[in-house]
C-alpha cells in the first residue's frame, strides 16, 4: 500500500491533501525522512560511553551535562515530541568523555519513545556502560500531541526525572529530589 493509499483510506479523501503524496519521489522522501528521525536504532548504546580518565580514590563530587538539545517520536501517537535533557552522575572507577552524553542522549531519542522511558534508558546506560556510582537524569519537553490535539496548549511542559545508583550518594550530591 502506498502512502497516498493509506492516507485515503485512514485519514482523508480530499484530493487537495492527497495530491502532496502522489508524486514518484513523495515514497522515498518520507523514508529517508524517518529514517534519520529513528536512526537510533542502528546505535550500539553500550559503544558511546568511553573513559576520559581514571579515578583515583572515591571522586567525591557530581558531573552534570545540561541542556541536551533532543527530539523524537513519540511512540504512543507517532507524533514529535522535543526538548531538553540534563544529566548529573557521579562517577564510578572512571571520569567518562562529556561529548559523548549529547550522542546517547540522540542515539536514544532517535528511537521510538515516550519521554519517561528516554530518561530512565539514558541513565541505565550510564550505570551500566559507565560505570556510575548513582545518576539522574531529567527532561523536560513539548509533545505535539498535546500541542495540536487533544487539550490544544503550546504551552504545555512535561517534566520527567530518573534515578538510579546508590541512593546515599544521591542524598548526599542532591540528586535524589
Amino acid at each position: 500500500m502506498t502512502i497516498e493509499e493509506w492516507l485515503k483510506t485512514n485519514v482523508t479523501t480530499d484530493t487537495r491533501a492527497l495530491g502532496w503524496y502522489s508524486g514518484p519521489e513523495c515514497e522515498d522522501r518520507i523514508v529517508r525522512a524517518y529514517r534519520e528521525l529513528l536512526s537510533g536504532y542502528e546505535i550500539d548504546t553500550s559503544k558511546i560511553l568511553k573513559t576520559t580518565c581514571p579515578v583515583n580514590g572515591e571522586h567525591t563530587g557530581v558531573v552534570r551535562i545540561q541542556e541536551n538539545n533532543f527530539f523524537s517520536i513519540c511512540a504512543h501517537h507517532f507524533l514529535p515530541f522535543f526538548g531538553k535533557v540534563n544529566i548529573s552522575y557521579v562517577p564510578g572507577d572512571r571520569i567518562l568523555g562529556l561529548g559523548k552524553f549529547p550522542r546517547l542522549v540522540q542515539a536514544f531519542s532517535r528511537r521510538f519513545q515516550i519521554q519517561e522511558y528516554l530518561v530512565k534508558d539514558i541513565a541505565e546506560e550510564i550505570m551500566s556502560s559507565g560505570g556510575a556510582q548513582a545518576v539522574r537524569v531529567t527532561s523536560r519537553s513539548r509533545h505535539l500531541c498535546m500541542c495540536s490535539r487533544g487539550p490544544s496548549d503550546q504551552t504545555v511542559t512535561t517534566d520527567t526525572s530518573y534515578v538510579a545508583g546508590d541512593q546515599k550518594l544521591m542524598a548526599r550530591f542532591g540528586l535524589d529530589d
